[in-house]
């Protein structure tokens, strides 16, 4: 495919796959699909860029210190760290990575432009994970969406990660 002289490498990609540049929210929406799915990597949006999405990465890089031990590992780990997807009918999608250790991270993101509750009970009985309890959460990235008592609230196109434990 041949690009047009006057356009850049990053408006051939913008117009190809968008429309219009993403916002940072859905930037942070496209990364954390991206991991749930089996990324182990990342190329960043192209640069300059705007401030919104330079936001958003550096909230997400911001996290990796506390998302690589989960994220990075397996069930062949020291100690084990057993995975699941779950992308709900409602369009969620959500990874969680249960450590034996008792520690579990959640990451997770609405692909939808309205907002989308789910209970952290509904999280456990989409896994095989049939005794996790999903307690004490920390906020690890905070992409808009909030934990309430026993149900995550997602905004439009909002995510989040949290280790309980």
């Amino acid at each position: 495919m041949q690009i047009p002289a006057l356009l850049t490498m990053r408006d051939h990609f913008a117009l190809r796959y968008w429309s219009r540049t993403p916002t940072g929210a859905e930037f942070l929406v496209q990364m954390i699909v991206a991991v749930n799915a089996g990324a182990r990597g990342s190329v960043s949006w192209d640069d300059p860029t705007t401030a919104d999405i330079k936001a958003a990465a550096s909230a997400f890089a911001s996290a990796l210190s506390e998302l690589t031990p989960f994220v990075l590992s397996s069930s062949l780990s020291q100690p084990p760290v057993h995975f699941a997807r779950i992308i709900t009918p409602d369009r969620l999608d959500i990874g969680v990575w249960a450590s034996a250790e008792g520690t579990t991270l959640v990451i997770a993101a609405n692909l939808n432009y309205f907002a989308v509750d789910i209970t952290l009970g509904e999280v456990v009985s989409a896994t095989n994970f049939k005794s996790l309890a999903l307690v004490n959460p920390r906020v690890v990235l905070d992409g808009g969406a909030r934990i309430v008592g026993t149900q995550i609230t997602f905004g439009s196109v909002q995510s989040g990660a949290w280790i309980f434990g």
